[in-house]
């Protein structure tokens, strides 16, 4: 089967980019305030605490950064070829 070729606007592209980095931010203070600010998450059931989360989604938060960084590295490989823009 041959591979279909699909044109991508560069505004949506853009839009893309700009979401994935503002994820990569959300995680990276999440991962801050639990590391350095204390801050705790608890599943729970109608307002009442019954399991510490934090453990879980601390390494979630990770692998976001990790992944999104991963595709943020790609784009501008990409787009700013020469520049080195790694994280």
């Amino acid at each position: 089967m041959g591979e279909i070729e699909r044109s991508v606007p560069a505004g949506t592209i853009e839009q893309w980019v700009m979401h994935l980095r503002r994820q990569r931010s959300r995680a990276w203070d999440q991962i801050w305030l639990i590391e350095q600010g204390g801050y705790t998450i608890h599943d729970g059931r109608e307002g009442a605490p019954m399991h510490d989360a934090t453990g879980r989604v601390l390494a979630e938060q990770k692998a976001i950064v990790e992944e999104v960084s991963a595709l943020l590295l790609l784009y501008d490989d990409l787009n700013l070829p020469g520049v080195d823009a790694k994280f």
